[in-house]
């Protein structure tokens, strides 16, 4: 219905009442002539007319109005409706990549601005132009938005929001505390995922295998530029994966080593290195003892990983009092407890007569040696084995155990192995990480450990980072089990 033409119609309909009303009061005297009606009578009957009429006016306009008003409310929410859906329409194309319907670089962009403290993981495809190339783009943008629906599972699994932000490159955003060996199990797992995957190209029987490597940046500023960074030196590197850190840019590198100098310097003035316990496991996933790691608390409370100021410590000559600092606390730990901790020292520590005697000092005050376990780690150049093997046999005297670290990195003297005398191998993580989808890495395993049988030595396999890893290396008659698929570093003996 058109309300104004409605409004017009009561309008006409007023006039002509208003012009019949005047020619009755014009012609009033001829009507009381005429029908000799009395005056009184006449006006009462004029003023109902009107009254009437005023009553008609006002309830036709009133309801016409009302109806004009509804109409207007309807068509200005219809109107703002579509602006809604319109804008709606208008962000998800601006944030949305048209093609794997994954967020896009600008709500990558968007994101990380609103975070307080984003950690990013950049993954590039690759060698994907030669995909492109070989079987065709289609095939490639096929191979894209397969790729998209595991990350986009995959991040949710890891509480991980995930996004395109170049042609094949995704990016794993988080707003969290720094936790260096979180973001190493997301890359060892992300690794992982495409080692194992085979796609089958759309519409053919074509299977591709996709390799990725990975960029992390844990600082707050150009986190993508400098996930980038570590991303080009992990590829040049020919590593999986790389962390970015100031000392990548080598114009950077002393600016770097200064700032950690007086982190160090003051953590340990202040009393902030401390040990955290990395629990290790038997067959049945019990924990049997424990593995001391250094960590430096920051300010913020956050705790900072050895990766980022053990190297420097030893340039800067304050290692050996991290390491006294450790020593010291994780043996004060255990004093009034059965349980038992491993130690990380380096050879050429027990061929230093200060390191050394200050080892044999804490043992007689705590009366821990029992329930001590030194991690020796590995190493091709030992200055002064004598002197090494001298103190090994003075720790085993005192009830100590002696255990071989970072095992089959590429070294693995055995003559070295008979002098020791270990009591266990620890196998090199790089094995363990791959035993899973490399056949060289499970015969040098398999190998270890039945050397390690026949000799009598325990074995220890870290970096145990799935279900599957576990099983291997239980199957291949493996001792006892670390990493963060059983268990996490804790400040806490649990």
């Amino acid at each position: 219905m058109d309300y104004n033409r409605k409004i017009i119609d009561i309008l006409f309909v007023t006039l002509f009442f208003s012009i019949v009303l005047s020619v009755v009061l014009i012609q009033q005297n001829i009507a009381l002539f005429t029908l000799e009606i009395d005056r009184k009578y006449f006006d009462t009957i004029v003023l109902i007319m009107m009254l009437l009429f005023v009553w008609f006016f006002y309830r036709k306009t009133n309801k016409a109005v009302a109806l004009l008003l509804q109409k207007q409310r309807i068509v200005f929410l219809r109107k703002e409706n579509e602006l809604v859906h319109m804008n709606q329409e208008l962000e998800i194309q601006l944030y949305t990549d048209s093609l794997t319907q994954l967020k896009n670089r600008t709500a990558f962009v968007r994101d990380a601005a609103k975070m307080e403290s984003p950690k990013l993981i950049l993954l590039d495809i690759d060698a994907f132009k030669s995909i492109n190339e070989y079987y065709s783009n289609a095939s490639g943008d096929f191979l894209l938005c397969e790729i998209a629906s595991m990350l986009e599972v995959f991040a949710r699994d890891y509480h991980l929001e995930v996004y395109r932000v170049g042609g094949d490159e995704f990016a794993l955003l988080e707003d969290n505390m720094l936790d260096l060996e979180r973001y190493e199990e997301i890359a060892d797992a992300l690794v992982e995922l495409f080692a194992t995957k085979v796609f089958v190209l759309s519409g053919t029987h074509q299977e591709v295998e996709i390799n990725v490597t990975l960029g992390i940046c844990l600082e707050k500023e150009a986190i993508i530029e400098k996930a980038s960074t570590a991303l080009k030196e992990a590829k040049r590197k020919q590593i999986n994966y790389l962390c970015y850190f100031k000392n990548i840019d080598n114009s950077k590198a002393y600016v770097n080593q200064v700032h950690w100098s007086n982190v160090i310097k003051d953590a340990i003035a202040e009393d902030r290195v401390i040990p955290y316990y990395q629990p290790i496991f038997d067959g049945n996933k019990k924990i049997i003892k424990y593995e001391c790691l250094a960590r430096i608390v920051s300010h913020d409370k956050e705790s900072i990983a050895p990766i980022n100021f053990l190297d420097i410590s030893k340039k800067i000559k304050r290692y050996i009092d991290i390491e006294k600092i450790i020593i010291q606390k994780s043996f004060a730990a255990i004093e009034e407890s059965d349980k038992i901790i491993s130690v990380n020292l380096l050879a050429r520590d027990m061929s230093d007569g200060d390191v050394s005697n200050f080892l044999i000092a804490m043992l007689n005050k705590y009366k821990v040696a029992k329930r001590v376990i030194f991690e020796i780690l590995e190493e091709e150049n030992i200055i002064h084995f004598d002197r090494v093997i001298n103190f090994v046999s003075r720790l085993k005297k005192m009830g100590c155990k002696i255990a071989i670290d970072d095992f089959g990195s590429g070294y693995s003297n055995f003559g070295y192995l008979l002098l020791l005398k270990p009591d266990y191998l620890k196998i090199d993580g790089t094995l363990v990480r791959n035993v899973g989808r490399d056949k060289s890495s499970l015969a040098i395993m398999s190998a270890i450990a039945v050397f390690a049988k026949k000799s009598g030595i325990k074995t220890i396999a870290e970096y145990i980072h799935d279900e599957k890893v576990f099983q291997i290396c239980k199957d291949l008659g493996i001792d006892e089990f670390q990493g963060f698929y059983l268990g996490k570093p804790s400040q806490n003996l649990t």
